[in-house]
């Protein structure tokens, strides 16, 4: 085994983690505006919903983080995969958001199962394109982390009812798109040569 490997793997997941936080940063100051209220969420008697546009917002930041982090690694040398192989990967994770109309016309609790099993289906599809490599292990905890990351993330909501719905989404993007870009991250160490 290299010896360097132990701090390229650090360095890479520490370049998809703090991707990650710039992402949700944007993701809060885009979601909590009072303006724009009505257009990430709906209101249907006493229950407020996310709106396909909420979800646009966030699988579009994730994709962005996911980008964006792998360029730093890459440009730092830390990862390098061939560049036709990206492109395919890209090609397939960028069908994440569009996977936002095909669930659109189901109830609220199959809508966002559907999105979350999607969501991490196409990721693990899109590391499998790259890296060539498919690790049981990493597309299952992808798979049980999405599913999960809504009852995690809705603990302080249930526990102190003051606070907001939209914290509520935000919280549950911060958990979400954190877990999958470490987990993508690792994936993608583990695969380099």
């Amino acid at each position: 085994m290299n010896p360097d490997k132990p701090k390229q793997s650090a360095k890479v997941l520490c370049a998809f983690m703090v991707g990650n936080v710039v992402t949700a940063v944007f993701f809060v100051w885009c979601v909590t505006r009072p303006a724009l209220q009505d257009y990430w969420f709906r209101t249907e008697e006493i229950w407020t919903f996310p709106t396909g546009k909420l979800w646009l917002l966030s699988t579009g930041l994730f994709v962005l983080n996911l980008v964006g982090a792998y360029s730093i690694a890459h440009l730092k040398g830390w990862l390098s995969f061939p560049a036709n192989r990206l492109i395919i990967g890209a090609i397939v994770i960028t069908f994440a958001p569009g996977s936002i109309w095909f669930i659109g016309p189901r109830s609220a609790l199959a809508q966002v199962l559907l999105f979350r099993f999607m969501l991490a289906i196409l990721l693990s599809l899109a590391l499998v394109v790259i890296t060539k490599n498919w690790y049981w292990s990493l597309a299952i905890l992808m798979l049980v982390s999405s599913l999960a990351t809504p009852l995690v993330a809705g603990l302080p909501h249930v526990l102190f009812k003051s606070i907001r719905f939209e914290w509520f989404e935000v919280s549950k993007f911060f958990v979400n798109s954190l877990l999958l870009s470490v987990f993508s991250g690792y994936w993608l160490v583990k695969s380099s040569p």
